[in-house]
This record gives structure tokens, C-alpha cells and sequence, in this order.
């Protein structure tokens, strides 16, 4: 009897183990570097038990580890704290509970908070000292949050109406308070407050916003990510991208980002191949892509002689083949072409779209 119950309680505890080990695989989540700069994948809006989350910091950490991200922030409110009679208020604690831990599993870590004023929200990050933010006026807390060297962006601007340039908003952006916009909160895109992007210099970010656990709210590879092309793969690296607008907004198979940027993930993820169809009147463009995004590409340019599809999505880390005629009257020999495509998932700005080309040499037997 004492040996069936050994054997039943080893046949738990290596359950457990496992199921322990399942919940920290790591889901690479592969995005190209660009050129002198690596590509690292962040989620810099984040809520715990220390506001009105429903997790303990922990669970960020392993979530965000999982999900193959580099970069997190826990940004609890610095005026809410709706746990308060469970949990001692301490703004500054979660990034203390995570910072060993964090290091140790080569993640990393910025210390931040949120402040408001009502419905206007703001992020502060790379504040090391949170308390002088707690209990002043937003304008006060992000003069504060600049004076350590933070860097603060504004929250889902169209939060609970349609994003207006709030007199708030305007007099702190006159004061170089803040250098950022949330495009993407959680599943919301603020197509109205786009455009101040490009007017204002802004740095786009995409963050979860999340209270809940992440599975709760998103599928595997659905939660929004923010992009940052950084010199180092460090705090000081993402902070000087932050600063020098060096970002993407992901979301849903949706980038958002500046041209060069999308340009130089376009170029590090797809890698195009021709295959000839002997004996026939075709030719194959075979693309592969390496990455965990998605392209979705639509013609806009070729010679009159070959007759690509008209559209391809090029799906996350996978091959597709691109079938394309070729017309009796195309010149004989050899022909370098250059296909142009519109990648219409990939928006450099309000209406536009990434625009790539492919170089090819086709030969035409007669």
C-alpha cells in the first residue's frame, strides 16, 4: 500500500513538472534585425494586483517569456489601487519582485507607471524613482518622469470617445513631455489619431494594456507588440530607439511603421527564389518567408509579357509559390525584370502602404 501511494504521489509531482515546464516553452516569435540594429519585440503596457490587474508580476514575465517577447513593462496606476485592502499600494514593487528573475531568463525589464488626468492617460518608463509621480497633476508627473530621464507616451488616445488633440495633450506636447502615441491598445487601432504621428513626430507603440491573463484576450501570437529597432539588445538600447522613433506597431497581421523600418523587415524576412517551369509558358517566383508576420502582397507593377496573380499572402513562416505566365510575344532570352508589389498589411502612414521590388532575370526560349 505505502508503495502504490509513493508511486501515485512521484506520478503527481512529475505532472506537475511537466505541466510547469509546458507553461515556459518559448515561442520564438521570429522578426528580422535590420541593418545595425536589433529588432526587439516589447509589450510596455502592462497591469498587475499593485493596481487593478488580476495577476501577481510573475505571471507578466512568464507570459511575455512565452510568447517570445524581449522587453516588458509593468505600468501599474499610480492613482488606483482597487486591490489595496489585499495588496500593501507600492507602485515601485512589481519591477523589484521581477528585476532578478527578469535578468536571469535574458528579459528585459523597465520600470514604469501610469498617470492620468480622468480619462487622459499617459505611460512614463525608465523612471527609476515612481513616488515623486504618485499624488501631483499629469503635467507635474511627466515633468517629474523627464527630469529622471523617462520617456512617456500618450494612452489609448480614443478611449472612451473619438481622439481629440486635448488642450492637455497640446500644452504638454508644446513642454517636450512626451514623445509617444499609443496607435494600437490591446485590439483597438485609432485610425482618427494616425496622422499625429507623422504632424508631431511621434513614436509608435502597440501595447496590451492587459488586466487579465494574457490567454484570456488572445490567441497565440495575437497580442499587439511594439516593435523597437535598437542599437543594443538592452534597456539603454530600447530607450534610445524610443527616443529616436525607431519603432513598428503590430497587431492582428497589421504593421504599422515608419518606410525604412518595414523596408528592412521586408528585406530580412522574405527571401525570393525563381523556379522554371520547363516545357511550358510559366515561371514560379517562389518566396519564403522566415518571419512571424504575415505579407500580403498585390501587384502593382510588371512587364506586359508576364502575367503574375494579381494578389499573395505570404503567410508566417512558410513558402509561397507565385505562379506567373508568360505571353507568346515576350522577347526572346534573357530578361531582367523587376516585379512591384503593394504589401497592403504594411501601412507607412495614413493611406499608404509599403510598396517592395523584386528583381528577377527570366529566360525566354524559343
Amino acid at each position: 500500500m505505502r508503495t502504490l501511494r509513493y508511486l501515485a504521489l512521484c506520478l503527481i509531482l512529475l505532472a506537475a513538472h511537466a505541466a510547469a515546464q509546458q507553461t515556459q516553452v518559448r515561442d520564438a516569435l521570429p522578426v528580422p534585425d535590420l541593418p545595425g540594429f536589433k529588432t526587439l519585440k516589447c509589450d510596455l503596457h502592462m497591469h498587475t494586483v499593485f493596481s487593478d490587474g488580476d495577476v501577481w508580476p510573475t505571471i507578466r514575465l512568464t507570459e511575455a517569456f512565452r510568447d517570445g517577447l524581449d522587453a516588458i513593462s509593468i505600468t501599474d496606476h499610480a492613482w488606483y489601487n482597487p486591490k489595496k485592502d489585499d495588496v500593501k499600494p507600492d507602485i515601485a514593487r512589481p519591477y523589484q519582485i521581477l528585476r532578478t528573475t527578469a535578468a536571469q531568463m535574458g528579459m528585459i525589464l523597465v520600470p514604469g507607471l501610469e498617470v492620468n488626468d480622468g480619462n487622459i492617460h499617459f505611460n512614463a518608463i525608465f523612471v527609476d524613482n515612481p513616488q515623486p509621480l504618485v499624488g501631483v497633476s499629469l503635467k507635474e508627473a511627466l515633468t517629474r518622469a523627464k527630469q529622471q530621464g523617462g520617456f512617456a507616451w500618450w494612452n489609448h488616445p480614443g478611449w472612451k470617445g473619438k481622439p481629440e488633440w486635448f488642450p492637455i495633450v497640446a500644452d504638454m506636447y508644446r513642454g517636450e513631455l512626451f514623445g509617444g502615441m499609443e496607435l494600437v491598445n490591446g485590439d483597438a487601432f485609432y485610425p482618427e489619431a494616425y496622422p499625429w504621428i507623422e504632424e508631431r513626430k511621434l513614436t509608435i507603440m502597440a501595447n496590451s494594456d492587459i488586466h487579465r491573463l494574457i490567454t484570456d484576450e488572445y490567441g497565440k501570437r495575437g497580442r499587439p507588440v511594439t516593435l523597437a529597432f535598437a542599437r543594443t539588445a538592452d534597456a539603454a538600447g530600447l530607450k534610445d530607439a524610443l527616443m529616436a522613433r525607431r519603432s513598428a506597431a503590430w497587431m492582428n497581421g497589421q504593421v504599422w511603421g515608419f518606410e525604412p523600418h518595414l523596408t528592412g523587415l521586408w528585406n530580412g524576412a522574405v527571401k525570393p527564389k525563381l523556379a522554371e517551369l520547363k516545357g511550358t509558358s510559366r515561371v514560379g517566383l517562389i518566396l519564403h518567408n522566415t518571419s512571424a508576420l504575415p505579407f500580403d502582397l498585390k501587384v502593382t507593377k510588371s512587364p506586359a509579357w508576364l502575367r503574375p496573380a494579381a494578389a499573395a499572402r505570404l503567410d508566417p513562416e512558410a513558402v509561397t509559390g507565385i505562379v506567373m505566365g508568360i505571353s507568346k510575344d515576350a522577347p526572346a532570352g534573357t530578361n531582367p525584370v523587376e516585379l512591384e508589389f503593394e504589401v497592403t498589411n504594411f501601412h507607412t502612414g495614413p493611406g499608404r502602404n509599403l510598396v517592395v521590388k523584386v528583381p528577377l532575370t527570366i529566360t525566354v526560349e524559343r
